[in-house]
């Protein structure tokens, strides 16, 4: 009998141990599974010329307005009759740019096909470029990849212009369903980089571009992709929309989101497009890649029933903050500061506000800032959230917390007494004793809630001020389709450096030559510092017949000197057509990257012809 109980008791010891190593061993891998996110690239074109990471930083800590009028070649599309004059017309957050330009060649589109595409969707081709390029990963060198592509957008008025249009000439084409469905926003651009990863189009109004980063890093945990474009765009192709807003009771008579404020009375729309890089933190370190910040937890839920469909639901707002919080490991104390969806409107800041504030510990040591890039540059709606992420992002980087616009007077709805919460009036340094963290909400009209926490990164990566004092010659590589795209490259290059007089060369190197796609036409400069680089591309530039020798440029094989070290081999042998993995050439080089222009579009107007 005691031989029965100590076999028993010997089994049970042995199943206790095998459940606590198999529960170990779930642990491990659910670690590894839901690691956090990199983001290693980003990419913006944002109202007022805020047209990248550099400039919309700038904008944000300078605390500048980026709404404006309606850009005088839109204004034939300014709503008439009873409209005319309307207060809610007269400003927005428009793009400097024209919505219409496009390098229909660079993304192989004949020219009718551009005319009859979503102006959307091919700003949404060309800020994915320029975050592949930010990530330092040449456009042209991921076909076959597992990339996943992940957009949110919302508004169809461009495919409601050109059905008016269908109906005036019963002309039907096949460019209209390939320029205009949802679908295409996210194949398009999987077909023209050649991804392989998913491609998903997201619409949850407002929430949808965070909605689509949050798609992202479940792409990227459950392994359907290695490495995520995502984002989302929105363009104001027809005032009718703001009209149809207005009578929401969301838009504020001033055109200025004055969120948390007492005088706050609506929104205002503004437009853009934003794309993010995202990988798993382990990938990206193993790969090198520079990491701007990371992302620790995120989740969507929905407002449910509330008091109407458009009406926010504070509870379920409250709900998926504690369970991202949580995730994050920060359901304690709560986040150093919160990017908050803050339309500025009556009831959504109040809600909202509160929500955050219940969550909260009073007593906090130190204050939870609040803020909302919809101050700056309006309600961006399917661009809003990757617009508050980019800029949350780049507060982490630079720690600093931009203040927040129009904000004097406290909402007397707001429960301020209860809180450790602070509304930065003017841009403040980001003290923190540990690693800073932030997060990110959008909130959709249609009652889809998102929610991001980030995390600082700190690079090990340091600028390297011996080797840009050693005269040693760098590489720079300039690549284009044809000569004169070639010169506009040069042009945009020699004004980065005029602009940026303490620039590492060693940097600007790495940081140029990882990143640039291949054309036909390939040119290298050689150059030991800023100086001389500037140098040599304003004597090519001043050179408009492109055949005068000038010393430390190769524009062809012919130019490349015989007596050339084992290095300079490697990019005559590009020159000559040779295909070069770059990141292995500059590996383990401990190069910290930096910015760099991007590649300069040549472009020409499609639009739809009114007459």
């Amino acid at each position: 009998m005691e031989n029965n109980n100590t076999d028993r008791s010997d089994i049970i010891r042995k199943a206790l141990e095998e459940i606590r190593r198999l529960k170990k061993q779930l642990e491990e891998k659910q670690e590894s599974t839901f690691e956090p996110i990199a983001v290693i690239g980003m990419a913006c074109r944002f109202p007022k010329g805020a047209q990248n990471p550099e400039k919309f930083w700038k904008a944000l800590k300078n605390q500048e307005d980026l709404i404006g009028a309606v850009p005088e070649k839109r204004s034939e599309e300014i709503l008439g009759g009873s409209w005319e004059g309307s207060p809610f017309l007269k400003e927005a957050g428009y793009l400097e740019e024209d919505i219409d330009a496009f390098d229909h060649r660079l993304f192989r589109f004949s020219p009718r096909e551009a005319e009859r595409t979503d102006p959307q969707q091919r700003l949404f081709l060309k800020v994915c470029w320029e975050a592949l390029e930010n990530a330092g990963y040449p456009p042209d060198s991921l076909r076959g990849s597992k990339t996943g592509v992940y957009a949110g957008v919302m508004l169809m008025e461009y495919m409601q212009q050109l059905a008016s249009e269908r109906k005036l000439t019963a002309q039907f084409e096949p460019y209209d369903v390939s320029g205009n469905g949802f679908s295409f926003m996210s194949g398009r651009a999987s077909y023209f980089f050649g991804f392989q990863g998913p491609g998903m189009t997201t619409d949850t109004a407002c929430s949808s571009s965070l909605v689509s980063i949050d798609q992202a890093c479940k792409g990227l945990w459950m392994g359907d992709c290695d490495m995520a474009l995502a984002g989302g765009v929105n363009l104001l192709l027809s005032q009718e929309s703001t009209a149809l807003f207005s009578s929401l009771n969301i838009l504020s008579p001033e055109c200025r989101s004055k969120s948390f404020d007492a005088e706050a009375n609506g929104t205002v729309r503004g437009e853009g497009c934003g794309i993010v890089i995202l990988k798993k933190l382990s990938d990206a370190q193993k790969a090198g890649d520079h990491i701007h910040a990371v992302i620790k937890a995120s989740g969507v839920n929905q407002g449910g029933l509330s008091s109407g469909p458009t009406v926010p639901h504070g509870p379920s707002q409250e709900m998926l903050l504690k369970e991202v919080w949580k995730k994050a490991g920060i359901s304690e104390t709560g986040p150093d500061y919160i990017e908050a969806h803050g339309t500025g409107t009556e009831i959504g800041d109040p809600i909202e506000m509160n929500s955050i504030i219940h969550l909260l510990p009073k007593q906090r040591e130190t204050p939870v800032y609040v803020g909302t890039v919809k101050s700056n540059l309006g309600h961006l709606e399917a661009a809003a959230g990757v617009a508050g992420f980019i800029k949350t992002v780049l507060a982490l980087e630079h720690k600093k917390i931009p203040g927040n616009l129009h904000f004097n007077t406290p909402s007397a709805h707001i429960n301020w007494e209860d809180s450790c919460i602070e509304i930065p009036k003017k841009t403040v340094e980001w003290e923190s004793e540990k690693p800073r963290t932030a997060a990110i909400s959008s909130f959709g009209l249609s009652g889809t809630n998102a929610h991001i926490v980030l995390q600082e990164y700190e690079s090990p990566f340091s600028s390297d001020e011996e080797t840009s004092k050693k005269a040693l010659l760098w590489p720079l590589r300039f690549s284009a389709r044809n000569q004169s795209c070639l010169r506009d490259q040069w042009a945009a290059f020699a004004l980065f450096l005029k602009e940026n007089e303490n620039v590492n060369i060693k940097e600007l190197s790495y940081s140029q030559n990882t990143s640039r796609a291949d054309f036909k036409e390939k040119q290298m400069v050689w150059a030991a510092s800023r100086d001389e680089a500037l140098e040599i591309l304003e004597a090519a530039l001043a050179d408009e017949s492109d055949s005068v020798n000038i010393h430390g440029l190769w524009r062809s094989s012919n130019d490349v000197p015989e007596d050339i070290h084992s290095t300079q081999k490697i990019f005559a042998e590009w020159i000559a057509g040779k295909k070069i993995d770059w990141k292995t050439f500059y590996q383990g080089s401990n190069t910290r990257r930096i910015m760099v222009p991007n590649y300069q579009f040549r472009e020409k107007v499609f639009g739809l012809k009114t007459t």
